[in-house]
C-alpha cells in the first residue's frame, strides 16, 4: 500500500523548483540593471519587481497547480501578500550589502529569508 503524503509535502518540493528559477531571474535582472549603470539597491528593486511577477505565474502554474483562470485580482493579491517578503528581502540585502560590500550575499540571504516566509502564505491564496 502506498503511502499518501500531505499536498504539503509535494509543494514544499515544486516551490523549492520555483525558487531557484526565481533566484535565476532576480540575479540576471540585478545584473543587467547593474550592467546598466543602477546602483545595486535600485537594481533590486528592479530584479525583485521582473521576480514577482514571475512568481506568480510559476506558483500559480506548478507549485500549486491552480486549476482556475490567472486573474488581475489574483494577481493583486498576490503582489500584496508578496509585500511583506519582499520587504523582508530587500532589507536583509541592503543590511547584508552594506556590511560586506558584495551584493550577491545580500541576494542570497535575502532571498533565503523570503523564500521561507513566504511558503505558507502563498499556499494560502493558492491551495485553500
Amino acid at each position: 500500500m502506498a503511502q499518501r503524503f500531505p499536498a504539503w509535502v509535494g509543494q514544499s518540493a515544486r516551490y523549492g523548483g520555483v525558487g531557484v528559477i526565481a533566484l535565476a531571474i532576480d540575479a540576471a535582472v540585478l545584473e543587467a540593471a547593474l550592467r546598466l549603470g543602477a546602483s545595486p539597491y535600485a537594481g533590486r528593486i528592479v530584479s525583485l519587481s521582473a521576480m514577482v511577477c514571475s512568481t506568480w505565474w510559476l506558483n500559480r502554474r506548478f507549485t500549486f497547480r491552480t486549476a482556475t483562470p490567472p486573474s488581475w485580482r489574483e494577481f493583486g493579491h498576490y503582489v500584496v501578500l508578496a509585500l511583506a517578503g519582499l520587504l523582508l528581502n530587500y532589507g536583509l540585502f541592503v543590511a547584508v550589502t552594506w556590511a560586506t560590500g558584495r551584493y550577491w550575499a545580500g541576494l542570497a540571504a535575502g532571498s533565503a529569508a523570503a523564500a521561507v516566509f513566504n511558503f505558507f502564505r502563498y499556499r494560502k491564496l493558492f491551495a485553500d
